[in-house]
């Protein structure tokens, strides 16, 4: 297989050398190691405009950072085209490799492809509903559920002793979309709790007796969620599919998570990996989560039916 991986815009609201890697192996994108995996025996490219940088990976894999798509091209065509995100920059590449099989995915409010190209084969989406929705408006294209791994080279279990009884893992946003206030004023009592992440000093002030650890590279979460007993996933509707939810499992850190979430709940909330609450119970189920955690055995459930393997596998099936 030759495959292209379309991943978006440099970004301008960070620094973009938190993107940018040298080694495959420190990469933290977990976009690009599924296109590694489904590259695999063929070759691969990672594209994103906005930048001037080139950087090969691995022999066969390589990224690319170009200043428009327009001058961009592959020596050799592409036999799939994995569009992440539906922006209009796109099109211009998925018009010109017209025989290639095309590949849809975008989370949150972006799970309809937005641009004027509509000729795709397959479209992920993150839950049944918007599974439906779209097969209503694109009847001609395969719709499947993602199944949505973390970065499986740096999310895995690193060992250590359990110092926080909850880990929350999100930056602010705006209208509390990752659950920062919600789950710091539901969090009992008397628990340990560890916001990583950016977050306002008015929220830091508010709740004196929880750690803050501000902005850390993703390389640096798993300790984290090593020292941790339960992370707590509490984003809203808008969020859609959340990579903290796989992150988590791959580290071997059970979950509570907030009804509400948009996402297949079957293929992450189980029996070995924890528990999905409702708002009016989430302070007990928190409490009861924190004193039953080593019940759980999250880890063995994400590599059987959620690991970069099983993705990859997943979608190839379907091409």
């Amino acid at each position: 297989m030759r495959l292209l991986f379309l991943r978006g815009k440099v970004p301008t609201d960070r620094d973009p050398k938190q993107i940018m890697f040298n080694k495959l192996s420190e990469c933290d994108d977990m976009y690009t190691q599924l296109a590694y995996k489904l590259s695999a025996g063929g070759t691969g490219q990672i594209w994103y405009w906005g930048g001037n940088r080139h950087v090969g990976y691995k022999r066969g894999f390589s990224e690319h950072w170009f200043p428009k798509f327009k001058s961009a091209t592959m020596q050799v065509a592409p036999d799939v085209i994995f569009a992440r995100g539906g922006f209009p920059e796109y099109d211009v590449v998925l018009n010109r490799y017209e025989k290639a099989f095309k590949i849809y995915y975008g989370a949150g409010k972006r799970y309809f492809p937005q641009t004027q190209f509509k000729k795709y084969g397959l479209i992920l989406v993150d839950t049944p509903e918007q599974r439906k929705g779209v097969q209503d408006r694109f009847p001609g294209a395969r719709v499947e559920l993602l199944v949505k791994p973390a970065a499986d080279n740096i999310f895995k279990p690193v060992g250590g002793q359990k110092i926080y009884d909850v880990i929350f893992v999100g930056n602010e946003s705006k209208g509390d979309m990752k659950g920062h206030r919600f789950v710091l004023s539901q969090i009992p009592l008397g628990l340990k709790v560890l916001v990583v992440g950016i977050v306002s000093k008015k929220l830091r002030k508010k709740y004196p007796n929880v750690t803050f650890t501000g902005w850390v590279p993703r390389k640096k979460i798993p300790k984290y969620y090593a020292q941790s007993k339960v992370a707590v996933i509490a984003c809203v509707a808008k969020d859609s599919g959340p990579r903290v939810l796989a992150e988590a499992l791959a580290c071997g850190c059970p979950v509570v998570v907030r009804a509400g979430l948009r996402c297949d709940f079957s293929k992450y909330v189980t029996l070995d990996t924890g528990m999905m609450l409702w708002d009016d119970e989430f302070s007990g189920g928190v409490w009861s989560m924190v004193d039953n955690y080593a019940a759980y055995n999250p880890r063995e459930y994400y590599l059987k039916n959620l690991s970069l393997d099983v993705a990859a596998n997943h979608i190839r099936s379907m091409l």
